[in-house]
């Protein structure tokens, strides 16, 4: 059942931004960017050799981005630099080597007639393709590892209530092996809920799987199987 919820992580753009706490403050200094560059066959190139630069802010902190920057200029704090084949941002205590494989055939004139932040998500988007594997891993880490707690709390939960029935129910299993009722009613549910997520349905899947279990769970009980009669 994890499997589509790290396909969806791994598969983000720039809805990531909410996941990892950045919100765009402004990017009226992207809106004049030099027509005379294009990013092509992922590098950039200027008609010309000057520099340009431009500017966005995120978390109101501005960004100061600078265009067709030569190899000997290095990145300050809060700088993305943009060279020929590589793009370097630096943040307060963290510096970051992109790239430009997330980009398509990208003119700038393209860019300018876009609004503000359509420009930026683009960027976002095609550098966020060089920094996917190395953001995306550890968020898999942290939201399999949540999921997997949850569905823990959930089976001990739902064994919890089921002792309830306890009260008008004498023969009812004990706790221990209700806990292995709920994990043994979980599988069929678990397959589902995986094919599902196949389909891009993560969000409904949860969902699914939270209802089946207990319905599962009262057929296995309902058979009587010899592995959670009461001890």
């Amino acid at each position: 059942m994890f499997i589509p919820l790290t396909y969806s992580i791994f598969e983000l753009d720039s809805s990531i931004q909410t996941l990892l706490g950045v919100q765009l403050t402004s990017a009226e200094g992207l809106n004049q960017l030099p027509e005379t560059c294009e990013i092509v066959n992922e590098r950039l190139i200027c008609e010309t050799d000057e520099t340009f630069t431009a500017s966005f802010s995120v978390n109101d902190t501005p960004i100061q981005v600078i265009m067709n920057a030569p190899d000997s200029v290095n990145a300050d704090p809060y700088q993305l630099i943009m060279r020929e084949d590589t793009a370097v941002l630096r943040l307060a205590d963290a510096t970051l080597d992109m790239d430009y494989r997330g980009f398509g055939y990208t003119p700038f004139s393209d860019l300018n007639a876009l609004d503000d932040t359509a420009t930026y998500t683009t960027l976002f988007d095609g550098f966020y393709a060089s920094l996917r594997p190395f953001l995306a891993l550890p968020l898999t880490f942290i939201f399999v590892g949540g999921y997997i707690l949850t569905n823990v709390i959930l089976l001990l939960t739902l064994s919890g209530f089921a002792m309830l029935f306890k009260l008008t129910i004498y023969d009812l299993p004990r706790y221990p092996n209700m806990i292995k009722l709920f994990v043994l009613a979980s599988t069929v549910p678990g397959i589902i809920n995986l094919v599902i997520g196949m389909f891009g349905l993560s969000a409904f899947s949860s969902l699914v799987y939270n209802f089946l279990t207990p319905f599962f769970a009262f057929l296995l009980y309902k058979r009587k199987d010899p592995e959670i009669a009461p001890l």
